[in-house]
């Protein structure tokens, strides 16, 4: 099965130093231009489904492509972002230092580390990698495209490649970027790795640094 990860368009938040996870904020007016250079880009490929985060961000992504594409969005909640719980809307820089601290705990252990009120980036690979197992049952040979956002794609990947899920910043997964794996019972193959290069100059920086 092949899989290619879209993450979502530039959000109202993109370029902001504000954290967000489940904060169900909409695309930007450059997010919007964004989606259907997305489509476009992916119109020569034959997917066998496309699923989605249902948070607004993904599915205004996903409802885009899927129009141009002919293709009706699968909402999974197994999909949404990292919950951060309690640090929604705040700045990595505004978080206390020192020992102790989240912020030290982050640092040090960042894939068993849980957020204030929210998730581990070890609870993502979980719930992320039994989305691919149940699209594997279904679509063996086929090719599945999945709208996700930052984290929950770059956990996902961690599995796929058999690291651990502290290791997540291996991957770089930028707004409107694409990033396809071939999965096989017996392997794993990148084939493509947070291609941005369809959107030109509306390209859009992350929106946090963690």
């Amino acid at each position: 099965m092949k899989v290619t990860f879209v993450r979502h368009a530039a959000s109202e938040w993109a370029g902001t130093s504000r954290l967000l996870g489940r904060t169900d904020i909409g695309l930007s007016d450059l997010g919007r231009e964004q989606v259907p250079l997305v489509a476009e880009r992916l119109q020569s490929r034959a997917f066998s489904a496309l699923w989605s985060s249902p948070l607004q961000r993904c599915q205004a992504t996903a409802t885009g492509i899927g129009a141009r594409l002919g293709l009706m969005p699968v909402l999974d909640d197994r999909l949404m972002e990292l919950d951060i719980g309690q640090l929604e809307g705040l700045s990595f820089a505004e978080l206390p230092k020192g020992p102790g601290t989240f912020r030290d705990r982050w640092q040090k252990r960042p894939g068993t580390t849980r957020f204030p009120g929210g998730e581990t980036i070890a609870e993502v690979v979980a719930r992320t990698w039994t989305v691919l197992e149940d699209l594997y049952d279904v679509h063996p040979h086929g090719h599945v495209l999945v709208v996700a956002h930052m984290f929950a794609i770059s956990a996902a990947l961690t599995r796929v490649f058999k690291l651990k899920p502290g290791q997540f910043r291996t991957f770089a997964v930028d707004p409107a970027s694409l990033t396809t794996v071939q999965i096989d019972r017996g392997g794993f193959r990148l084939l493509q790795l947070n291609d941005t290069s369809h959107l030109g100059e509306l390209r859009a920086p992350g929106s946090h640094d963690l």
